[in-house]
């Protein structure tokens, strides 16, 4: 075993060994999710055990049907192209607004 081996079971007390170690895979990347070709942007969520996990962006099949997320999300470089992930008004404001915008109720006749 190598320190580097030592050093992904020494992390994931919280969680599966090697869990952390697989999560890290995801930061500067994009995920697919199983066989599916949609690349999407990676977020990070804190499972029921507070662990940090990364999830799709849009979050669309997050869940992953009882299997393990390491097992069905993979990491790439392709470029995004979930319409929802690309959609920057999903979850954060574009540049320049200052939030979401409601439309005025008039109740003056």
């Amino acid at each position: 075993m190598t320190a580097t081996d030592l050093e992904r079971l020494s992390d994931d007390s919280a969680g599966v060994p090697g869990e952390s170690w697989a999560a890290r895979q995801f930061h500067g990347n994009n995920l697919r999710i199983g066989r599916n070709r949609t690349v999407h942007r990676v977020s990070f969520l804190p499972d029921e055990r507070g662990v940090e996990v990364p999830a799709p962006h849009c979050h669309t099949g997050y869940f992953s049907v009882g299997r393990p997320w390491w097992k069905v999300y993979s990491p790439t470089q392709d470029r995004v192209d979930c319409g929802l992930c690309l959609d920057s008004r999903r979850g954060q404001p574009e540049r320049g607004e200052d939030g979401p915008r409601q439309l005025e109720f008039n109740l003056s006749r």
